[in-house]
């Protein structure tokens, strides 16, 4: 899952919520796994909350289980407190917030 790159999207309301350098970095986080040589489940599910005025992600996928904890801080944005999900259908790619599947 997640090879082709070249057919990542994002849906209106994560184009509007988050910055790119954002939106960039998780896409990395995925990409990441990948160079880890980790089986990379369909699913990945980023977790964001503000902790000391840096962004805290937790970054998970079911199978195989996974789960990473990092803190950020953004040059371009502030931190954002919400979950995003990345689910590759086979075709494409897609960056959206739980409440627009």
């Amino acid at each position: 899952m997640f090879k082709n790159q070249n057919e990542r999207y994002m849906t209106r309301g994560i184009a509007e919520a988050i910055h790119p350098e954002m939106a960039l970095f998780l896409w990395h986080l995925i990409d990441r796994l990948k160079e880890k040589e980790m089986e990379v489940d369909y699913l990945q599910v980023f977790e964001l909350s503000e902790l000391n005025g840096k962004q805290f992600i937790i970054h998970r996928q079911e199978q195989p289980p996974y789960k990473e904890q990092l803190m950020v801080q953004w040059e371009e944005t502030e931190p954002l407190t919400s979950t995003i999900w990345c689910i590759d259908n086979g075709e494409g790619q897609i960056m959206l917030f739980p409440e627009e599947y």
